[in-house]
């Protein structure tokens, strides 16, 4: 969270080191059920894309897009892209919104090793635009291909990083013990002790269009140690679930909810609280081909 003052660079902070380090080691005993990864080559998924963000000093804000993704081949090293085309910006008040989205790099197990060089993706356009000196270029080309690995590292992570692999008890809240972010001010945050409750459950349906209950949903809570939403003073409160086929780790919905109440004063004098909710949706339709159009009827 680099400030308080300034909601849209939440968008990029939704799930910054929130997620990305997550370890399940799943459940002893029987009725367990494995998440595999297991996306098949040439995929096509169509997505779209929201960010609500609420704060009590500035309103609402929505942003919204929608692309393709499209996973493979396979390169001689087992690796695929998962390539994002046909971007169509809906709407887009944070700035952060209309950045590339850069092609990632999944290994064969389903991990993220990385993202194409910037010079080889719409990234290099945007700077190539600016009238700025070589040298003052290339920091902001660093910055730019940083920002942009962080962002599809955590974005991978949420639909299938973390989660592969896992095998957990339906209807049983795994406890794992973590950290996490926490304001302490307009522009400070600090590393805390937390708590990130794990849950899945099954026979879930996969969507609107996909009814049919062989979907799981998980849905992971962290918050910092002996915290609850009814924690007066500064809180944070992070929350993914996601829905998604067991078999193969295809998603069909991912929401991510951030909630920050912080003292924007510091801890000095009195308290001066502010709360801010940031709500990012992912929807995904599989398999359809043609305009990116297609997707407007999903319904969020």
């Amino acid at each position: 969270m680099a400030s308080f003052a300034r909601p849209w660079l939440f968008i990029a902070a939704l799930s910054s080191g929130v997620f990305g380090c997550a370890t399940l080691g799943g459940a002893q005993g029987k009725d367990l059920v494995t998440l595999r990864y297991a996306w098949p080559e040439q995929s096509t998924i169509r997505v779209m894309h929201t960010v609500d963000v609420r704060t009590d000093w500035s309103g609402r804000q929505t942003a919204q897009r929608r692309y393709a993704m499209r996973m493979g081949p396979v390169d001689g090293e087992g690796r695929r892209r998962l390539v994002f085309q046909d971007v169509e910006i809906i709407e887009a008040p944070f700035p952060a919104f209309v950045e590339p989205l850069a092609a990632s790099i999944i290994d064969a197990k389903g991990d993220f090793q990385g993202i194409d060089p910037l010079e080889d993706g719409p990234g290099q356009d945007l700077l190539d635009a600016l009238p700025v000196s070589p040298m003052k270029k290339a920091q902001m080309a660093k910055a730019l291909s940083n920002g942009l690995e962080r962002e599809a590292r955590n974005r991978w992570n949420e639909w299938v990083g973390i989660w592969h692999g896992s095998r957990l008890k339906p209807g049983r809240t795994e406890v794992v013990a973590t950290t996490m972010s926490v304001g302490t001010g307009r522009k400070k945050t600090e590393e805390v002790p937390a708590e990130e409750r794990v849950r899945l459950d099954v026979g879930v349906p996969c969507s609107e269009s996909v009814p049919e209950p062989r979907c799981v949903k998980l849905k992971l809570v962290r918050e910092p140690a002996g915290q609850t939403d009814e924690t007066k003073g500064r809180y944070a409160h992070v929350e993914l679930e996601l829905v998604t086929d067991p078999a193969t780790l295809l998603p069909y919905s991912s929401r991510v909810i951030r909630m920050d109440r912080v003292d924007w004063n510091g801890g000095r004098g009195e308290p001066d609280f502010h709360e801010a909710v940031h709500v990012e949706v992912h929807t995904f339709i599989h398999g359809v081909e043609g305009p990116p159009g297609q997707v407007a009827a999903v319904q969020l």
